[in-house]
């Protein structure tokens, strides 16, 4: 695998391209012929083995008639593709970031300071999420079968050792009622008997709330910042040797507690793991 195949810009247009043709309806190959370019090398487009320029994609989305906006979007990243860090402002790559960088992983630890991750969240959980209102309500539709395949993925497929290191503030009834979050919590201690997730709990002593934003690190290859409606995804080396620090000292402070009990107990007791 390239480089250049892991630069974010590049992953998202590949996906972006394969999805135009397929909400089409038109193979592969008869595309191909379509746009006058060799099978092998349209397929390369799609898989992130070569990067075409923007001119390229703007005529296969031409013949696809994609819509404006997924035109410019696409158009956009082929332009982009030489950059080490992407902003994704939409939301429509997310799918194949994750995917594609975890299918190259052999180890990604997802820290999150004052919630549930959402991989790991129960149906119920992320209703309440969404019953505040500050959510954007036509994306949990898509957020509910995208955690479900990828629960279904954590469950029974192979791929690679997950580590959710979760901060305490995640473990107090705030963002729920107290008997969601118990629920959730069980939930999280089935999490923990699958052969390849570990989670951890990060007391506030050692990493108040507010000091370390989420992140998503896919170990030696990127790290996915979420924010509110939008991630960046950055294979910059430098910023990952920061987050691998940062992974490893969370990692050094997280403890496996009981965690239904310490919704209750503040006060929780703490067995560090050695370094």
């Amino acid at each position: 695998m390239t480089e250049a195949a892991l630069r974010p810009a590049v992953i998202a247009l590949a996906g972006g391209l394969r999805e135009a043709r397929n909400d089409r309806g038109i193979g592969l190959r008869r595309l191909a012929a379509m746009v006058d370019i060799h099978p092998s090398v349209l397929s390369s487009f799609e898989l992130g083995h070569r990067t075409p320029q923007d001119t390229t994609v703007a005529h296969i989305l031409g013949v696809l008639r994609a819509p404006q906006h997924v035109r410019e979007h696409l158009i956009d990243l082929a332009r982009r593709t030489h950059d080490h860090d992407l902003i994704d402002h939409t939301g429509h790559a997310e799918n194949y970031l994750r995917t594609a960088f975890e299918q190259r992983s052999t180890h990604v630890t997802e820290w999150s300071p004052t919630l549930i991750p959402e991989t790991l969240q129960t149906a119920e959980y992320a209703r309440a999420l969404q019953d505040t209102g500050l959510l954007n309500p036509e994306a949990a539709d898509v957020s509910c079968l995208l955690r479900t395949a990828r629960q279904l993925a954590l469950s029974d497929q192979p791929g690679p050792l997950h580590t959710f290191l979760i901060g305490e503030a995640a473990t107090r009834p705030d963002a729920c009622t107290p008997d969601v979050l118990r629920d959730q919590l069980d939930q999280l201690r089935t999490w923990t008997r699958k052969p390849r997730i570990a989670v951890r709990i990060v007391p506030a002593a050692d990493c108040p709330p507010g000091l370390v934003e989420p992140f998503t690190l896919y170990e030696h290859l990127a790290v996915a910042l979420r924010h509110h409606g939008s991630a960046v995804y950055s294979t910059h080396q430098a910023t990952l040797t920061t987050y691998e620090k940062t992974a490893r000292a969370l990692h050094r402070r997280a403890t496996e507690c009981n965690l239904q009990a310490s919704i209750f107990c503040p006060g929780f007791q703490r067995d560090h793991p050695a370094d």
